[in-house]
């Protein structure tokens, strides 16, 4: 990747969290696109999508949200889900001063996704389209009555106390080097407090009530043998978002990380166009 230039720095977040980022820059770039990543894991596994952006004239900013890769922060625990947000906030407009009228592509995965969708109903003015990748906004895996009750006591009385996600990473992907790869990666975690589990299922479900207030350009697309994330709840924002500019693709056969997945060219290329698209044609920028 040659014609990016990489760099890496940190900011801080809401309530003095130190956040890192880092950015793939090019010269006079034509865009931006803004990279929000899945629980568990960090903003250095994206690299396929950057890779299919090259000498598209696209600067691609991506960051580790708190409690993930090399931000500060309890590994898996938020207060808040609207602190992921806020810190997504601080970020872009970081960003924005940097590349002043530039479109702004925010493309959001698994729980970033989420992150994302809540961005772009909180600060739908500072984006210019949204990206869904296997959006968490409806869990595959039913998770035990027991374990619901214990989280919404644990989420009240003792917020930070940490669990194994249980997440599979054969799930993730059909390809045995990608999941050796997130398996051995020392910034990847699977852990999450009973607040992150709380705040994580009743933003899912508020993006679902909310998505009629989506109405940026929107591209959705998702994996229909998703073991970890239903893709109906994807397909349920997108039918419901008001957005006249809109793409749903759902991939038979595909894992939780389409674009990770061995047979990824199509969604690759499929994702990527769309980006392209929007940031090159001002007229496709208009809600």
């Amino acid at each position: 990747m040659s014609s990016y230039s990489h760099s890496t720095g940190t900011f801080i977040g809401k309530g003095g969290t130190e956040i890192f980022f880092q950015s793939w820059s090019v010269e006079n770039p034509k865009g931006i696109l803004v990279i929000s990543h899945g629980v568990g894991e960090h903003s250095g596994r994206y690299f396929n999508i950057i890779k299919q952006l090259k000498g598209s004239r696209t600067s691609i900013y991506a960051l580790d949200h708190r409690g993930h890769g090399k931000s500060g922060g309890k590994r898996g625990h938020v207060d808040s889900f609207m602190d992921y947000v806020y810190d997504l906030k601080l970020f872009i407009d970081l960003i924005k001063e940097e590349n002043s009228n530039m479109p702004l592509v925010l493309l959001g995965h698994s729980m970033g996704g989420v992150i994302a969708c809540k961005y772009a109903m909180t600060y739908s003015e500072d984006i210019n389209a949204l990206v869904l990748s296997s959006a968490g906004f409806i869990a595959s895996v039913e998770v035990a009555g027991w374990k619901k009750s214990f989280g919404k006591v644990f989420s009240r009385y003792a917020p930070a106390f940490t669990m194994a996600t249980g997440l599979d990473a054969k799930l993730l992907s059909h390809d045995a080097d990608v999941v050796d790869a997130y398996e051995n990666d020392r910034l990847v975690h699977g852990k999450v407090s009973a607040r992150w589990y709380i705040e994580f299922v009743a933003s899912g479900q508020e993006c679902l009530v909310r998505a009629p207030e989506l109405r940026m350009p929107l591209f959705v697309f998702h994996g229909k043998d998703d073991k970890i994330v239903d893709y109906r709840g994807s397909e349920a924002v997108f039918k419901s978002s008001s957005s006249t500019q809109k793409e749903l693709h759902l991939f038979d056969g595909l894992y939780h990380e389409t674009m990770n997945e061995k047979q990824n060219a199509k969604v690759l290329k499929t994702v990527a166009q769309w980006i392209i698209r929007i940031i090159t044609k001002k007229d496709r920028l208009k809600p």
